[in-house]
């Protein structure tokens, strides 16, 4: 089973990245719905794990209510995600969300380690430091990383 994994689309971040972040991450959760792909999102409650200023961005689609936050920069540091998954018989994660160099290429980089297939979706994926992101996305690539423009459905 896939799943779209939307990692860290929250409302502090969105001054670091293009205005239209929220609408394009929005075209691939209205994609993975219309597919029949579960929608997961995971939101970074900061190092102290204070949920006040971790807000999902407003105008995001909710679309489920899996919803796991994480105080580390991978998904996969929260305990419930990896069972999740393994109860919901996934075997390929598409990721969109920030930051491309650290969240995203975190998690990516676990879900690979853990025998995940992964698909980047590039038009919805931002990074705060391109340089930065396009050595990660190389590597995460090199690792077994698929990257695509749009939702593969099958």
């Amino acid at each position: 089973m896939k799943i779209l994994l939307v990692i860290d689309v929250q409302q502090r971040y969105l001054k670091n990245y293009k205005p239209d972040l929220v609408e394009r991450v929005n075209n691939r959760i209205s994609e993975a719905v219309e597919a029949d792909i579960p929608v997961v999102y995971v939101r970074n409650t900061g190092r102290s794990g204070n949920d006040d200023n971790f807000d999902l961005a407003e105008g995001l689609l909710i679309e489920s209510d899996c919803v796991f936050k994480k105080r580390l920069p991978s998904a996969f540091s929260n305990a419930d995600f990896e069972p999740f998954l393994n109860k919901m018989n996934v075997d390929t994660i598409n990721v969109v969300g920030v930051d491309g160099r650290c969240c995203v290429s975190r998690t990516v980089m676990d879900a690979l380690d853990r025998g995940y297939g992964v698909h980047l979706l590039m038009d919805a994926i931002e990074a705060h430091n391109d340089k930065f992101y396009y050595t990660e996305l190389k590597t995460m690539e090199q690792k077994g990383a698929l990257a695509y423009m749009k939702l593969e459905k099958m």
